[in-house]
């Protein structure tokens, strides 16, 4: 009996002590929970937004006091967080924020693309091999060497040609037993025009008609002047019909050809100015885009836009670089923001926009074409807006830090072991 009244003292005992205990660790932590401040008070420096302190100190970076940090993450009207973030007075003056306002304005870009001189193919004349033989004499034996229309080339041995030379002597010997002087002129004229496609030119046919003997060799003459270009011929050397011996390139047919980046392919258009100066030679050439080529080069990706020019080889070397500025068509009613504001990195543009005195936010935008200090917005930004021209840098950190990227619910979570499988 003894021992069962002792067993319920201790029992009503061990309850008498629970209680207050319990009832002291209620209110502990209804005190704790009613001034939540005290945990989120935080300290960080103006310069280096990674530099967090739970109480005031200085920056162990730069020797700045730190700055009391102001809740950051605020809430949209329908409870969502909003991509807003909060950088009070002195935190701005300390990183010198500058803002610059969104405008819409007409825009006159201009393009500046690289250009080379190059010989015109229609100012090219492919000198071929009319009938197969050897180059007993080459007069012409240099390349780049200058030749006038009517000047010797090279002098051939070709047995069609003999040939085609006794043929017609022939011809002329029975004329007078062919037919009427119509028929006459006609089977004249074949002969004529047989040994004129061999390569014969009218006075050498006309000195033969005369001679009555054929030539066993036979020399052919430049049929317009310029440059000896791409000589293929030498001395001794056997040729045959549709070889390409040499071509003749004429003094004024030239082209500036212009290396187009393939994002202004929608903006250059044939018929625009382009003017084209050079470091190298002195002289300005205006002229328009007569031409703009469909195939775009795969190692530069850029296209050719060619350029008339009208000046001599003398002045103008083929080769030549030179920088040809393009006048495209205005942009009228673009908006635009400074280069300066502009964040570019490899997954998106964009720029940090200030939306209240102590807020801002970062914000992703689409390009379009950069005209001197501006660059025109396609999407992302409304006229009137502000967008942060210095200080964007750290801000958009800071932006990182929290979270408050455009694409920050887009990024791959990390990817975590269960070591305890292990």
């Amino acid at each position: 009996m003894k021992l069962y009244i002792y067993a319920v003292l201790v029992l009503l005992l061990a309850v008498a002590f629970v209680q207050p205990v319990q009832a002291l660790q209620d209110h502990s932590e209804h005190q704790h929970s009613a001034d939540p401040s005290d945990e989120q008070t935080q300290y960080v420096c103006p310069m280096h937004s990674q530099i967090v302190r739970d109480e005031p100190g200085t920056c162990p970076i730069c020797g700045m006091d730190l700055v009391k940090k102001e809740p950051s993450k605020r809430v949209s009207s329908e409870g969502a967080p909003s991509p807003e973030f909060t950088v009070n007075q002195q935190q701005q003056q300390a990183i010198r924020v500058t803002t610059a306002q969104v405008k819409r304005k007409t825009l006159q870009p201009q393009l500046s693309a690289q250009a080379q001189v190059n010989w015109q193919q229609s100012a090219q004349y492919h000198v071929h091999s009319r009938a197969e033989g050897w180059v007993e004499q080459l007069y012409a034996d240099i390349e780049g060497q200058w030749v006038e229309k009517g000047e010797k080339l090279y002098r051939v041995y070709a047995p069609d040609l003999v040939v085609a030379q006794d043929d017609y002597l022939q011809l002329l010997d029975s004329l007078t037993e062919v037919g009427d002087q119509q028929s006459q002129q006609s089977f004249k004229r074949r002969g004529r025009q047989r040994l004129q496609l061999l390569g014969m030119t009218e006075q050498q046919i006309e000195q033969l008609e005369q001679s009555r003997q054929s030539q066993y060799e036979v020399d052919y003459y430049a049929p317009k002047a310029g440059y000896l270009t791409n000589l293929n011929i030498q001395q001794g050397m056997y040729v045959n019909p549709g070889q390409e011996l040499m071509t003749i390139s004429g003094d004024q047919g030239l082209w500036f050809l212009l290396d187009i980046p393939v994002r202004y392919a929608d903006q250059v258009k044939v018929g625009q100015m382009a003017h084209v100066s050079s470091d190298q030679v002195d002289g300005h050439w205006m002229n328009r885009i007569d031409y703009i080529y469909p195939k775009m080069d795969e190692q530069t990706q850029t296209l050719t836009a060619r350029v008339p020019v009208s000046d001599s080889i003398n002045r103008l070397r083929e080769g030549l670089w030179a920088t040809a500025h393009v006048e495209l068509a205005e942009i009228e009613d673009a908006l635009t923001i400074p280069v300066a504001s502009l964040i570019q990195t490899a997954q998106n543009n964009r720029v940090v926009v200030q939306t209240s005195e102590q807020a801002f936010a970062v914000r992703e935008i689409k390009t379009g074409l950069r005209v001197g200090d501006e660059i025109e917005v396609k999407s992302g930004l409304s006229a009137g807006e502000r967008v942060v021209t210095n200080g964007q840098f750290l801000l958009d950190s800071e932006a990182s830090l929290q979270g408050l990227q455009p694409n920050a619910d887009k990024q791959p979570e990390m990817s975590t072991h269960d070591h305890g499988s292990h």
